[in-house]
């Protein structure tokens, strides 16, 4: 079973892990899809909660899954 990824969900994920600015989130494209199409327009970036979330354009994360990255400041 396909798990739903809706706002709701992103947020509680930030809460729960304790997510701050220092990572992104990455969807897969079809989850990061329907996140970001409204009507006709389909925006390219999402920012929840102060993190960035993007999709995966390499296909390495299943459906259904939110993966965590890091980022590193020089």
């Amino acid at each position: 079973m396909k798990k739903n990824i809706d706002l709701a969900t992103i947020k509680n994920f930030i809460l729960t892990n304790a997510l701050n600015e220092n990572v992104m989130l990455m969807l897969h494209p079809s989850n990061f899809d329907k996140l970001v199409t409204n009507g006709k327009e389909k925006a390219k970036a999402l920012c929840i909660s102060g993190i960035n979330v993007i999709p995966d354009d390499n296909n390495e994360i299943s459906e259904g899954e939110i993966d965590v990255l890091e980022i590193k400041f020089n």
